[in-house]
């Protein structure tokens, strides 16, 4: 009697075996491109997500750089009379205050890296009383550069506040420590309560002005520290990170990271002919080689000049690219794509921007890029028709 053996051969076993890892194989390749597609779309995605904030937080300050202070308090001025007296308490070295203009944006060009945007605000732009200031007029003589002003009205000005006062083309920048309402008078005298206001000697030394009535008084408060407000910008180049500095919030200024994975950011003026409107041409913050205009430092009389910035904002993919075969993710490797140089620029990724890569990490290549672009009227210039 025979026995009859259920169950699978080795060769059925074997068969089986082959098939199911081919299956597996097809299943695999078939997952792994979707999910790197799909990683590639998510990562995009969020380039498209921090570029946009990014750009939108930029432009939105910006647009409202400038305001709090009428311009035809400093429209004629071509030399700013200012003094600090201790790094401390009015951001500056003893002397002339550091970094003060009457610009309503400021850029740093970043040469080969990334540029720098600060927006400058006379009044707190966190607070719902963002407000015009206080302006008047000196009603007598002042006697010396050191006096007290006698002005039309106090209203508005407050102990601690700045003036700012304007005559001809020259411009002088005080701190208030007394107000007498009832007399009209208005006292910026030095030391711990002044620190923006010089000894007399100094004053004498330096040929402040000493103005006449009718001259422009115009009264603002100060940030914590400084003078005025300002929100700048600028890319952490380790972390790749679009940072803003703004010294609104407390009298130590804040740093925050306002959007990741920015890799670049790159910032040109709006230049409008003297007396005119109309921008005819957009410049770097540095040395024009075809006029010699400093456009990193210009003199009061450039700043009027300036209508509009247009800026770049590079956000970059967080999904790394696995290049192919025998090639690598490196700028110099031949096998890469050699069409685009290590400044980019020629409508390759921007219309006007240059992208300088030579410090951009050597693998910068395996990754998706996005370029957000705007230009932005400097409103409150604008509508003071400098």
């Amino acid at each position: 009697m025979r026995l009859s053996v259920k169950g699978f051969s080795l060769v059925e076993i074997m068969v089986g075996l082959a098939l199911g890892m081919i299956a597996m194989t097809v299943i695999m390749q078939v997952y792994s491109v979707s999910e790197g597609q799909k990683r590639s779309t998510t990562s995009g995605g969020d380039a498209q997500t921090n570029g946009a904030v990014a750009l939108y937080l930029i432009e939105r300050d910006t647009r409202m750089a400038g305001w709090g202070l009428g311009t035809s308090a400093f429209e004629n001025c071509t030399s700013a009379f200012t003094y600090c007296d201790d790094i401390l308490k009015c951001g500056s070295n003893k002397g002339p205050l550091g970094g003060f203009s009457f610009s309503s944006v400021k850029v740093t060009d970043g040469d080969a890296g990334p540029d720098q945007i600060a927006a400058k605000f006379f009044a707190n732009p966190n607070l719902d009383t963002f407000r015009y200031p206080s302006a008047t007029q000196i009603s007598k003589n002042m006697p010396q550069s050191s006096s007290e002003l006698n002005v039309g009205t106090t209203s508005g000005c407050a102990v601690g506040g700045m003036v700012l006062v304007s005559q001809g083309n020259e411009c002088t920048l005080m701190q208030i420590t007394q107000v007498q309402g009832e007399a009209l008078k208005i006292q910026h005298n030095p030391g711990e309560d002044g620190p923006y206001n010089p000894p007399a000697s100094y004053q004498n030394d330096n040929d402040w002005p000493a103005y006449t009535e009718g001259a422009t008084v115009a009264c603002f408060a100060p940030a914590a520290g400084f003078p005025i407000f300002e929100r700048s910008y600028s890319i952490d180049t380790t972390a790749r990170q679009l940072k803003r500095y703004d010294n609104s919030v407390s009298a130590t200024p804040v740093t925050e990271v306002v959007s990741p994975e920015i890799f670049d950011l790159q910032v040109q003026y709006g230049i409008a002919d003297a007396g005119t409107q109309v921008v005819s041409a957009w410049r770097d913050a540095k040395v024009d080689a075809a006029t010699g205009t400093d456009w990193s430092n210009p003199a009061l009389a450039d700043w009027k000049r300036i209508k509009a910035v247009r800026i770049a904002v590079l956000a970059r993919s967080t999904q790394y690219e696995k290049p192919a075969v025998g090639a690598a993710c490196s700028a110099s490797n031949p096998t890469m794509d050699t069409t685009v140089p290590a400044v980019i620029k020629d409508n390759k990724w921007s219309t006007w921007a240059r992208f300088d890569t030579t410090n951009y990490p050597r693998d910068w290549k395996c990754y998706r890029y996005k370029v957000f672009e705007t230009v932005v009227p400097l409103r409150n210039v604008m509508w003071g028709n400098l």
